[in-house]
């Protein structure tokens, strides 16, 4: 299978950095303009070819990559007449959207019939990782799926780990986003105390990063939390999704932590959700 043409849909925060990645690495890459040509350009002017929809980039190409917001981008992008009518036996879709695992089961139902090939994956890392290609892929599929695709995932992550079938995927991120979401909370109320008990915020990463307390969040947050610096990266409107999939996905599971953190995610998102999702901790550091 030819794996260095590739079709990439989805070319946001963490989409277009990973493309360049991909290029970087020798692959080559279709794309198609949504509402921001900025991205388009950028990556034409590093060697893309640009297509003019999401179905040329099926037809022309044999390995298909997206990121897409959500499950509605996926189901009007990924399922739509046009992007079907392109569909190839043997082409392979590397779904990486943060989505629902029943959103990606349908996708999957549905490539499968026409003979396509999913694979189930994710990211975690932030759009850092995604800058420096060390994000985390958590793959839901089948191995021999995964090691096929290994040269075009090992362009973009340092991890790559097979959790399940198709959905498991899926199902591993929204719990990851549900912990980065409680996580920066704790993170931007640790910051605000220390501020109140005039403790230096690179002591408290120093000394809590080798403690019982430690997370990433604190970690690699900390500095902008300080600086109150809310530039979007991963958006707050975004992680308050994610943490709505988990809830939705915890059925008769009782989640009070996450319900909460979700409260205060969908208050802070009607004002500051184009944010980073850091945002949501201005309540704390006002």
């Amino acid at each position: 299978m030819d794996v260095k043409r590739i079709g990439f849909i989805g070319l946001g925060a963490m989409g277009l950095p990973m493309a360049k990645n991909l290029l970087k690495n020798g692959f080559g890459l279709h794309i198609v303009a949504h509402r921001n040509r900025g991205p388009v350009e950028e990556l034409k002017q590093a060697g893309a070819i640009e297509e003019s929809s999401a179905a040329e980039i099926v037809s022309n190409c044999q390995v298909l990559i997206s990121i897409l917001p959500e499950d509605r981008e996926m189901e009007a992008v990924l399922l739509s007449e046009e992007v079907l009518q392109q569909l190839k036996p043997g082409q392979v879709l590397i779904e990486m959207t943060s989505g629902s695992p029943d959103m990606m089961k349908k996708v999957n139902a549905v490539y499968q019939e026409k003979g396509a090939r999913v694979l189930d994956a994710p990211v975690s890392g932030g759009t850092i990782g995604a800058e420096k290609g060390t994000l985390t892929v958590m793959a839901g599929g089948d191995l021999e799926l995964v090691e096929t695709c290994g040269p075009v995932l090992n362009a973009m992550a340092e991890n790559i780990y097979l959790v399940g079938a198709v959905g498991a995927g899926k199902a591993i991120k929204a719990i990851n986003q549900m912990l980065a979401g409680i996580h920066m909370l704790a993170s931007a109320e640790a910051i605000a105390l220390a501020e109140t008990l005039e403790i230096d915020k690179e002591v408290i990463k120093e000394v809590i990063g080798k403690s019982s307390g430690s997370s990433w969040m604190l970690l690699n947050k900390a500095d902008t939390l300080a600086k109150r610096d809310y530039t979007p990266g991963f958006k707050l409107s975004l992680m308050k999704k994610d943490i709505q999939i988990a809830i939705n996905e915890s059925a008769e599971n009782n989640l009070p932590l996450a319900s909460f953190a979700l409260n205060l995610f969908e208050s802070a998102a009607t004002k500051d959700g184009e944010l980073d999702f850091s945002a949501v901790g201005k309540k704390v550091l006002s």
